[in-house]
């Protein structure tokens, strides 16, 4: 490798096919060379950021390109980009995050969007990437039902408006929510599910879960129902895949529990839902207990429920219940109980907090 790669620029780059490779296509040969090139030029790592951007991103929307329309891309990317950040005065994060905005208004318009890698179509549509998906919108006081291609079923609430793809990727399923939904997403654990909104990425493989994301609301939420979801701020996942990391730091949900991302603080919390449901299929709906030690009253809450209750047991061993249940939702439960063990309880991520000085 003879070329001056010092001299360059981000759409130089994002051509080279040994870069391209590097990028792409990480743990080949061409692993050693670039590796040590970028540590050796760290006045290079700009242009070297911004092209690793632009092919992640590329890549993450499932578009192949010749280097022609690659080309075309970067010089349309240099001419709208100003519109809409100051080009050099920005980070090759937030560079990415330009060209999906440029991606989702069309400004890039390529037939190529949704279709799998390695398929090149042969010209170019006009000015936007509809062409391969659906855009839904509830305009109506009355929930609508959504079929997917591959089985998954969605709620669409009023107000709410979801984006996805006539046929799923063999890798991915993608959508993009702004409003609110419940999905029950066939299970297929070779291609993940994901439900993008503006702050938030939701990933699951097969479960049931309600996300909440208005545009003029503070906070958006993320419910499960069945199942298990990984919830990511999308700034880290997109942070992730720009810098080729495997691992993502998110939070995982269960049945009953929930996540609340402010966006004024960008902080993701974890918490139960607000009227958790019975998970077992076969729990009694009646629970009576007679003299029953409260280890054993906490242990079938846990089982029925699906959440964690922690507490002292040596502390609650002289702690017995004698009670009757039916229809009270978990915190009633909770109340009376700790009214009769004169204890109290909080929340705390995801868990339930017994406090108590004995009985």
């Amino acid at each position: 490798m003879n070329t001056n790669y010092r001299e360059y620029s981000f759409e130089d780059f994002s051509r080279d096919e040994s870069f391209r490779q590097w990028v792409l296509n990480p743990h080949t040969k061409n692993d050693e060379f670039w590796e040590k090139w970028v540590s050796e030029n760290p006045d290079c790592a700009d242009n070297v950021n911004v092209a690793k951007a632009l092919l992640l991103t590329l890549q993450e929307k499932n578009i192949s390109l010749s280097n022609d329309d690659l080309a075309a891309i970067t010089d349309k990317i240099v001419e709208e980009t100003p519109l809409i950040i100051p080009f050099w005065k920005t980070t090759a994060f937030k560079f990415a995050a330009s060209i999906l905005l440029l991606l989702s208004i069309g400004l890039i318009g390529l037939k190529y969007y949704g279709q799998e890698s390695g398929d090149v179509a042969s010209e170019k549509i006009a000015p936007n990437l509809s062409s391969n998906y659906v855009e839904e919108e509830n305009t109506n006081d009355a929930k609508k039902q959504i079929t997917l291609e591959d089985g998954s079923q969605i709620t669409l609430y009023p107000k709410s408006k979801i984006r996805y793809p006539k046929q799923f990727s063999t890798q991915l399923r993608e959508v993009y929510l702004i409003g609110q939904a419940f999905f029950k997403v066939t299970k297929n654990p070779k291609r993940p599910f994901w439900v993008y909104t503006n702050y938030i990425s939701t990933q699951v493989l097969g479960t049931s879960f309600m996300v909440k994301a208005f545009e003029n609301e503070k906070n958006i939420k993320v419910e499960v129902h069945s199942g298990k979801v990984s919830v990511y701020r999308r700034e880290d996942l997109e942070k992730a895949k720009l810098q080729q990391k495997n691992e993502l730091v998110g939070i995982i949900l269960t049945p009953n529990q929930e996540v609340d991302y402010s966006i004024a603080d960008a902080r993701l919390l974890k918490s139960i839902i607000n009227r958790p449901e019975v998970l077992v299929a076969n729990s009694p709906k009646h629970f009576t207990f007679d003299e029953t030690p409260i280890a054993k009253v906490f242990g079938i809450l846990e089982e029925t429920y699906g959440i964690n209750i922690i507490f002292d047991e040596k502390n609650m061993e002289n702690c017995y219940l004698t009670a009757s249940f039916s229809d009270e939702s978990l915190y009633d439960k909770l109340k009376l109980i700790c009214k009769i063990t004169h204890s109290t309880y909080e929340i705390v991520d995801a868990q339930i907090i017994i406090h108590s000085k004995g009985c």
